[in-house]
């Protein structure tokens, strides 16, 4: 069973809590990499980074990237009043009190962020940073329900129709590679 849910939404957490309640299964999987499971079950782990290690292996914009999404989610999360990937951490404490396997079924955030990178050229690049930084700094309110649109068939294929016809090869890397993972 494939339940669609958002990151930063009351209803998709509700209907994680329903759907576990009501139904029986195996195992419950989570579109998460072993790196965002681990952070997002221990949000302290942020801190045992080392900095130095992180610059020598050439993973500062990989890291710089992943922060920037993350307190995008974060700051939607704050205005909305839930935290961010809820609806993950609800299925995770559901398998758990189950007793049921967790499944990660998502490739790692790093390779999917270079892959990504690496598909466009070096203005794209630049556009796609500001863009995160520009995320950042933004204090645009998005509604609830804009986010609930999102979890909709029509909207979200022609949002990723869109997507596609923009930036191929960044569809590619953050979609279609990560689909058929």
């Amino acid at each position: 069973m494939l339940l669609g849910t958002a990151h930063v939404s009351r209803a998709s957490v509700e209907a994680v809590r329903e759907i576990l309640d009501r139904e029986s299964f195996d195992a419950v999987a989570v579109e998460l990499c072993e790196p965002r499971y681990k952070s997002m079950r221990d949000p302290e782990s942020f801190r045992n980074l080392d900095l130095f290690q992180i610059i020598r292996q050439g993973k500062a914009g990989l890291v710089a990237a992943n922060l920037a999404l993350s307190a995008f989610q974060r700051r939607l999360a704050e205005q909305f009043g839930i935290e961010p990937g809820a609806e993950m951490k609800a299925a995770i404490d559901g398998a758990e009190a189950r007793d049921l396997p967790i499944w990660l079924i998502d490739r790692e955030v790093g390779i999917t962020l270079k892959r990504a990178i690496r598909s466009v050229g070096f203005l794209d690049r630049i556009g796609i940073m500001g863009g995160l930084a520009g995320s950042l700094i933004t204090r645009e309110e998005v509604e609830e329900s804009e986010i609930e649109k999102l979890k909709e068939g029509d909207m979200l294929g022609s949002m990723f129709n869109e997507f596609a016809k923009e930036s191929p090869p960044l569809f590619e890397a953050l979609i279609s590679e990560r689909d058929r993972y």
